[in-house]
């Protein structure tokens, strides 16, 4: 491991540990080589020191872009959150693309796991291309660009990827929008968002489905055998009130509760807090019905071995800027029962998934940034109950379904089909910038 490396994991500690002062900040510097010392001795001062925190400003285009054509990728590489599943997507797409790139770690979350080894070959210190892909929400944009010098933002393309579940954009968000020459979302129902704001190009690139899977059983979880299962899941950091878990419990009980039935809610939570357990527990406890409640965490193949061993996915969500594990559900084979609103419905064609009606309605008070004009999905929990019965009643119409969606998915949403349309338009972007003199032609 090259001493740069060093050098940006040793920023994320002092970060990370803000009660550092400079006396100590200095200390760390040892380890440089002579001829660089003095100046990232002054940069760790400069970004780590409390109260002496630069703000970090939209990106400068000065002049031309010194950088070969290519993509450096700036995200959550060894975390496990849905942002990172997300990052990885797009980095998988970007290896079928055949566009130069590298990726780059961001770590600025104190509390989120970095253990996640799987894509440490291609990971550097900071970007080497032209164009920069920075999947991180406007929210979190300056604190995960922050740690890196100015110059790997000014003098380059910068595109951004937000994620987001409503119809309009906070508006703390909109100021973000001078960081970025561009957006990519991972689904029309983001970009018509986006589009409401900004007049800059915004390009609808649908995440390429990736599953790896260990060979697990249901042994392997604690499920019983001869029962069919329905699995919900969500984490917690995504907003309980948006996943609405209530409704799969719902749903479960208007279908199988009082029959009996061997039909079993598998409810798989991340990230619980102990509150939300406890409240969890008593809700599914007095419900009478046959449930199992996970909060193990899983590497990524053994959470899609958990999906596969399931007889259905259910998510009554209220509103998804991608839907990430129902499309998961759908490539791993598993007939899905999900609300036909928002970005998910872009891939649940009517033949071969369950789409539940849904009413709209205000959100309120009920998600975040305090602003009460959104509305969201009420799911139509009757609808729901009687696909869960007739999915149970008829398992080979479940698994023609399921069986047709696989194919469906693998077809349309592969990383294949996403790295495609990467390079399509990063071939338009270098046109772009050699026809206005921003970037050289050779």
């Amino acid at each position: 491991m090259g001493w740069g490396w060093q050098i940006h994991r040793k920023v994320r500690q002092i970060k990370t540990a803000m009660n550092l002062g400079l006396a100590k900040v200095a200390k760390v510097s040892h380890f440089i080589p002579e001829k660089p010392r003095r100046i990232v001795r002054d940069w760790l001062i400069a970004v780590t020191t409390p109260g002496k925190l630069r703000p970090y400003r939209p990106p400068i285009q000065s002049g031309r872009i010194k950088q070969p054509p290519g993509i450096n990728e700036y995200g959550f590489f060894r975390a496990q959150n849905g942002l990172a599943q997300g990052a990885k997507l797009y980095a998988r797409a970007l290896k079928e693309s055949g566009i130069p790139f590298t990726l780059v770690n961001t770590d600025f979350i104190d509390w989120l796991a970095q253990d996640d080894h799987s894509w440490d070959q291609w990971l550097t210190p900071g970007g080497k291309y032209a164009i920069n892909l920075i999947h991180i929400n406007p929210d979190q944009l300056e604190e995960a660009c922050r740690p890196f010098p100015h110059r790997e933002f000014d003098d380059h393309y910068n595109i951004g990827v937000w994620l987001w579940e409503l119809e309009t954009l906070p508006a703390s968000w909109k100021p973000k929008l001078d960081y970025v020459d561009e957006l990519w979302v991972p689904s029309r129902f983001i970009a018509d968002a986006v589009r409401k704001e900004t007049d800059k190009p915004v390009q609808a690139i649908h995440y390429g489905i990736d599953t790896p899977v260990d060979s697990c059983v249901r042994a392997d979880f604690g499920l019983p055998e001869g029962e069919f299962l329905v699995l919900a899941m969500y984490d917690s950091n995504s907003y309980a009130s948006r996943k609405n878990p209530e409704g799969a419990i719902r749903a479960f009980e208007k279908a199988f509760g009082g029959r009996d039935v061997p039909a079993r809610l598998v409810l798989k939570l991340a990230n619980g807090k102990e509150e939300e357990l406890r409240a969890l527990r008593e809700r599914l406890a007095k419900s009478g019905i046959r449930y199992q409640l996970i909060t193990e965490r899983y590497e990524k193949p053994k959470l899609n071995a958990m999906i596969g061993c399931c007889d259905v996915f259910l998510s009554l969500h209220r509103s998804e800027g991608f839907g990430l594990v129902v499309a998961e559900a759908m490539s791993l084979g598993v007939p899905v029962v999900a609300t036909a609103w928002s970005a998910n419905a872009e891939f649940m064609p009517e033949d071969c998934t369950c789409r539940v009606n849904a009413t709209l309605i205000p959100v309120g008070d009920a998600y975040q940034w305090g602003e009460t004009h959104h509305r969201w999905a009420d799911p139509d929990v009757d609808q729901a109950a009687a696909y869960l019965r007739m999915l149970q009643e008829n398992p080979e119409k479940g698994r023609k379904m399921a069986e047709e969606a696989r194919a469906w998915i693998r077809k349309e949403l592969s990383p294949e089909q996403c790295g495609e349309k990467m390079r399509k338009r990063f071939e338009e972007i270098c046109r772009e910038l050699q026809k206005t003199g921003r970037m050289s032609s050779n």
